[in-house]
């Protein structure tokens, strides 16, 4: 989330005055017990000597049960330019509301406030039907937060990468169905589909007889945050929300389907 492959120069005016004092960027992830935060102070040079130490003291509070913990840094250095990772140890809570301060010492500090999404259980039906059978997703209740799904398989070669599809994009407006997403696709065309080919079948493709679903759910507002808005490592942009991810193994019967198949 924090690229330090930069080609310019080093040097930064102070912008105090217009934008703010620290750029933040960093998670928190439902599925993890150690999150990461990165903060960078905009008024100092972005050399060695300039970020080597941070005058910040970053906390985070549940405000829903209250609780407040001051958050360690991890300093890093990446070439000749140091980057000051915060770590909040500690469960992540779906649907709560949780507020990040970073604070200077004169008291001047950047405040943001975020909700974590609901973490459901995902509805998939049907399995071990064949490769022609559309197989639907469901995820509910949410409460304004997006889902970003993909399908996808192994290579067969385990030194290979996965095959993954496009990007689906959903989000909770359908009137009928308030607070729900749902995808249906049939495997035999996401096969086809993500190998750019139209003849192939799951029988020679889906050598361990699953097809798999990965899906990131983002907390309300952070997908189209971090989508949306365009990243600049000299600006204060925040990039902190909360997400957690998953993928889901569903199996495929691959025996032939004539004449598809045969």
């Amino acid at each position: 989330m924090f690229v330090f492959a930069i080609s310019c120069d080093n040097s930064i005016d102070p912008i105090d005055r217009e934008t703010g004092i620290y750029a933040v960027y960093g998670i928190l992830d439902l599925n993890e017990q150690t999150n990461f935060i990165r903060v960078r102070d905009l008024n100092v040079p972005f050399t060695a000597e300039g970020t080597r130490e941070i005058d910040a003291e970053v906390t985070l509070e549940n405000l829903q049960t209250g609780s407040l913990q001051v958050l360690e840094s991890e300093r890093q250095q990446y070439e000749d330019i140091f980057a000051h990772n915060f770590v909040y140890n500690g469960e992540v809570i779906p649907e709560t509301e949780y507020r990040l301060t970073v604070e200077r010492s004169d008291g001047r500090a950047v405040t943001m406030t975020i909700t974590t999404s609901t973490k459901p259980a995902p509805n998939v039906a049907p399995f071990n039907q064949n490769c022609h059978v559309p197989i639907d997703f469901e995820l509910s209740p949410l409460d304004g937060s997006t889902v970003v799904l993909r399908v996808g398989f192994p290579d067969p070669d385990p030194d290979e990468e996965w095959w993954w599809g496009r990007e689906h994009v959903l989000k909770p407006n359908d009137p009928q169905s308030p607070g729900k997403v749902a995808f249906t696709f049939i495997p035999h065309e996401q096969v086809n589909e993500i190998l750019l080919r139209g003849n192939r079948n799951c029988r020679d493709t889906l050598h361990d007889g699953n097809i798999y679903l990965s899906y990131t759910h983002y907390g309300p507002g952070f997908y189209e945050r971090i989508s949306e808005e365009p990243f600049d490592i000299f600006g204060s942009a925040q990039r902190f929300g909360a997400l957690y991810y998953d993928t889901l193994a569903i199996p495929v019967d691959t025996s032939p389907v004539c004449p598809q198949d045969c």
